[in-house]
């Protein structure tokens, strides 16, 4: 057994060699026993418009010493300083390389242009800090048997509809579904996100959301969506103002909306008889898959309801009457979020749709893109 173990730690050495040899990595597989360290990353603009970018190793009243990623130790005056931007690091973090490589882990050290990294999955290894183009902070999730997973990428958000977790500050993400909806939201602060879209020729929208975590495991919030048609003399301009309550973590939550809809209707907005019901639910269920569920009642005023009667002659007469009654048509959703990596997740989902009374339900596929940026 523990041939076999070594065997396989061996073939992993060789395997990471050949992904990486290129990018400055070293994989050494020893055990280390001491809790990550914390460090300050700094990005130190100058008024000359240098950039220095490194780990800072002292500070003083007048100036500030910086171990930079590229030329070693530099000491800076603190006058000659025009920003300065500093992130603590004490967990795990994303180091990206020039080469457009990610990988996921705690710093424990940084010394002679190498940054010393541990991961649960390739151990021990180092980088050479010169082919580092980024490092950030990445939230992580403990499953059930311990194993240490990266965060679901996409918690703020179910397939279309949003949760009241909210997006921290810079945060936000591109979604595509269908190739021809587009949508981009970004966190203004850890607790307002503004977003909007397209949906290529037929109209734009925009869903400003603002959002709190109240309690543990629980966040309240509320927003707007507003839809405007590109089209002339479409009319379509209708939106729905509605509050969210959530419960659960990043990876485990389930969401219940609720708000009344309005649209433009011989230039003047009315709003629906009934609100607008969401509930949502999402659960991880292995290290790159988690199920989602989307569920939406939608109001409706009345329906054509086709009417048969039959002529003296026996002949049958189809006609349509419109029958005022308030109803819900449902839209219910269950399907899978495949996440890759760390930014990147694609949904694809069955929606089961029931329009009106005496219908035949129907189905359609649903498939979006989503790319986490910060």
């Amino acid at each position: 057994m523990i041939l076999r173990v070594r065997f396989i730690l061996l073939l992993l050495v060789f395997y990471s060699y050949c992904l990486n040899g290129t990018t400055g990595i070293k994989i050494q597989f020893h055990s280390v026993s001491a809790d990550s360290v914390k460090f300050q990353i700094v990005a130190a603009f100058l008024n000359d418009g240098t950039r220095i970018w490194g780990i800072i190793e002292s500070e003083a009243a007048d100036r500030i010493v910086i171990n930079d990623f590229n030329a070693g130790h530099i000491s800076i005056e603190r006058n000659q300083i025009k920003n300065l931007e500093i992130s603590s690091i004490e967990k795990n973090t994303i180091i990206e390389t020039v080469n457009g490589t990610s990988y996921f882990g705690e710093i424990m050290g940084f010394s002679g242009g190498i940054l010393t990294i541990r991961s649960v999955i390739m151990g021990t290894f180092e980088i050479q800090s010169n082919t580092i183009s980024k490092i950030a902070l990445a939230n992580t999730y403990v499953n059930r048997r311990g194993s240490s997973w990266f965060a679901n990428p996409n918690a703020t958000r179910y397939f279309f509809a949003p949760s009241a977790i909210p997006l921290k500050k810079q945060e936000g993400y591109y979604q595509n579904a269908y190739l021809l909806a587009n949508s981009v939201n970004v966190g203004i602060t850890n607790n307002i996100t503004i977003g909007g879209g397209v949906v290529i020729p037929l109209l734009f929208y925009v869903t400003p959301k603002v959002s709190f975590k109240v309690a543990a495991n629980f966040y309240l919030g509320g927003g707007i969506l507003f839809t405007q048609s590109f089209i002339s003399g479409f009319g379509l301009s209708a939106g729905i103002g509605y509050g969210l309550a959530t419960y659960g973590s990043y990876e485990h939550n389930v969401t219940i909306g609720a708000g009344y809809g309005f649209a433009k209707f011989n230039n003047v907005y009315k709003s629906t008889p009934m609100p607008i019901i969401t509930l949502n639910g999402m659960t991880r269920i292995a290290k790159k898959l988690s199920l989602v569920t989307e569920n939406w009642l939608i109001p409706r005023a009345g329906y054509n309801k086709e009417i048969i009667s039959y002529a003296p002659d026996g002949q049958q007469i189809s006609e349509s009457v419109y029958e005022k009654k308030n109803f819900y048509s449902g839209a219910l959703s269950l399907g899978l979020r495949f996440m890759p990596g760390v930014r990147t997740s694609v949904d694809f989902s069955v929606v089961g749709i029931r329009p009106i009374p005496g219908q035949n339900d129907f189905i359609l596929p649903y498939l979006d893109f989503v790319y986490k940026f910060n």
